[in-house]
C-alpha cells in the first residue's frame, strides 16, 4: 500500500528480526538475508499462485530493505502471503505488517481530529469484542490477553482487527456456538462502523473484507443454534460485499460456506437439503481457485465430493477426493487461520469417511473416521468437526452390523452436543438416528432412543 505523504516514517524491527531468526539456505549456522529473503518470497509467490503471472510482484533485497526500514507498512495481498510462508508466520502481525494511518493536526480546541485511515480504538471509543459475556471460561483464556492489549492501543493500527477477526473465526470449533456468537456479533458490529466510516478511504476495502470474514464467522455460529435463516442471511450479505468491492476471495469463501447450508451438508444434517444449489455455488467458488488458500481449496474439493457422493456419483467422487488431497497436501501452517484453521489432513479423512457412508462403502469409511478421531479428539481447537466424525462413524459400524458400538458411539456424541449447544450438529444426530430405523425392535437402539430423550 502506498505511503501516506504525512505518514511517519517507523522501522519495522518486528520483520528483521523475523528473518534474523530464519536460517540461511546455503550459509549453515548463518541469518538468512535479504537477497535470501527476497528469493525466498520470489519462489512462494510461484509456488502459492500456480498458473499466474506473478513477474509484477517479485521483489528484491531492496524491497526487503525498505520493508524492514517502515518506507513500506502494506504490501499487496500476494506479498504479505508469500512473506508469510518465507518466514513461517501466521498472521501480518507476527511480521509488524499493517495499514498505515494517518492524523492531521489538533483542531480548535487542542482536541485531535480522526481523518479516514485514522479510526483506531483510541478515537472512536469502541470496542471490536467489548464485555459481551461469554458464559464459557475458555474464551477469556484465549482471547482476554489479545483483546486487551488491543484496548490499549498496542497495536494502534487496522490488522489488530484482523487479529480478533481471525481469532474468532478460529475458536468457533472449539467454543459452544451461543458463547461464542455474541463476542462475534459485537465485533462484527465494530467493524461495520467504522467500515461506513471510511467510505472514500483505501482502507476501507480492508475493512470491508474484515466484516464480510466476520459476517461468515457468524453465520457458521447461528447455523449451529438452528437458526439457517439468520445464518443463509450473513452469507448472502458478506456475498454481496465481496462484489460491491470487486474481493474475488471473499466473494469465492462466502460461496463456500452458503453451499454447505443449501445442501444440508449433503442432506446429512437437513433431509430437504437443496443439493444442487449447494453445488452450484461450489463451482462458482472453483473458479476462483488461484486467489484462495489450499486450504479452501481443500474445503471447496472436499464439499464437492460429498455432493456428489449424496447423488451416488461414484467416479466424480473420487475425482473430487482426488483434487482435495492434492490440495491438503500444500496447506502450510500459514493457511491454517480464520475461517480455515480447522484444515488438515484429519478433517479431510472425515470427509472421506462420509462420502464412503453415503457410497455404501462402511468399511473404508470405518478406517477413515477412527482415524480421523483418534487426532481430533486429541485438538481441543476441533471440538465441533471431532464429534461430526463420531456421528458419521456410528453410522459406518451399524451397517457393518456392529450395533450396540453405533449405539454406544452415537449416544455419547448426541450427549455432548446438547452440552455444548450445537444444534446444527444435533441435526446430524437425528438423521443419523433415522437411519437406524431398521433396528427400531433392537434393544440397543430402543435404549438409545432412552438416552436421547433423557438429554
Amino acid at each position: 500500500m502506498p505511503r501516506r505523504p504525512d505518514a511517519v516514517i517507523t522501522p519495522n524491527p518486528t520483520l528483521r528480526e523475523a528473518r534474523e531468526r530464519t536460517p540461511s539456505p546455503w550459509r549453515p549456522g548463518q541469518a538468512m538475508s535479504r537477497t535470501e529473503l527476497a528469493d525466498a518470497v520470489n519462489t512462494a509467490l510461484d509456488q502459492l499462485y500456480p498458473g499466474r503471472d506473478l513477474t509484477a510482484h517479485y521483489v528484491d533485497s531492496r524491497w526487503i530493505g525498505k520493508l524492514e526500514r517502515g518506507e513500506h507498512r502494506w504490501p499487496s495481498d500476494e506479498r504479505r502471503t508469500a512473506l508469510r510462508h518465507a518466514l513461517g508466520a501466521a498472521t501480518d502481525t507476527e511480521l509488524g505488517l499493517y495499514i498505515p494511518r494517518h492524523t492531521e493536526g489538533p483542531v480548535s480546541g487542542g482536541t485531535p481530529t480522526p481523518t479516514p485511515g485514522s479510526w483506531v480504538l483510541g478515537s472512536m471509543n469502541v470496542r471490536p469484542v467489548g464485555e459481551v459475556g461469554s458464559g464459557d471460561p475458555r474464551i477469556s483464556g484465549v482471547l482476554t490477553g489479545e483483546i486487551a492489549r488491543l484496548e490499549s492501543g498496542e497495536y494502534d493500527d487496522w490488522n489488530s482487527f484482523s487479529v480478533i477477526t481471525s481469532m474468532l473465526a478460529q475458536q468457533r470449533q472449539a467454543v459452544a456456538p451461543a458463547a461464542l456468537l455474541s463476542l462475534v456479533e459485537a465485533h462484527r458490529d465494530c467493524l461495520l462502523t467504522l467500515f461506513r466510516k471510511a467510505e472514500g478511504d483505501p482502507a476501507g476495502a480492508a475493512i470491508g473484507a474484515m466484516v464480510g470474514e466476520a459476517s461468515i464467522v457468524a453465520s457458521r455460529l447461528w447455523s449451529a443454534q438452528g437458526n439457517r435463516s439468520m445464518a443463509l442471511a450473513h452469507c448472502a450479505y458478506a456475498r454481496t460485499l465481496a462484489e460491491r468491492l470487486g474481493n474475488i476471495r471473499l466473494g469465492a469463501t462466502a460461496r463456500i460456506f452458503e453451499s454447505n447450508l443449501h445442501s444440508g451438508a449433503s442432506t446429512l444434517i437437513h433431509a430437504d437439503g437443496n443439493i444442487m444449489t449447494g453445488l452450484r455455488l461450489l463451482d462458482e467458488a472453483a473458479a476462483a481457485a488461484e486467489h484462495l488458500s489450499c486450504a479452501a481449496q481443500a474445503r471447496i474439493a472436499a464439499e464437492q465430493a460429498q455432493t456428489y457422493a449424496a447423488l451416488n456419483m461414484r467416479m466424480e467422487t473420487e475425482a473430487a477426493l482426488d483434487r482435495a488431497r492434492q490440495a491438503a497436501a500444500g496447506i502450510t501452517s500459514s493457511n491454517r487461520t480464520g475461517l480455515f484453521s480447522d484444515w488438515n489432513p484429519s478433517r479431510l479423512d472425515v470427509y472421506e469417511g462420509t462420502c464412503r457412508i453415503l457410497l455404501r462403502e462402511p468399511q473404508a469409511a470405518i478406517l477413515h473416521l477412527e482415524r480421523a478421531s483418534a487426532v481430533l479428539d486429541q485438538d481441543p481447537d476441533n471440538t465441533n468437526v471431532a464429534l461430526a466424525a463420531h456421528v458419521d462413524l456410528a453410522s459406518a459400524y451399524a451397517l457393518t452390523g456392529h450395533l450396540d458400538m453405533a449405539c454406544t458411539t452415537l449416544g455419547d456424541a448426541y450427549e455432548q452436543l446438547e452440552r455444548i449447544g450445537n444444534l446444527r450438529g444435533i441435526s446430524r444426530a437425528r438423521r443419523a438416528r433415522e437411519g437406524l430405523s431398521q433396528w427400531n425392535a433392537e434393544r440397543a437402539v430402543q435404549e438409545l432412543d432412552e438416552r436421547m430423550a433423557a438429554v
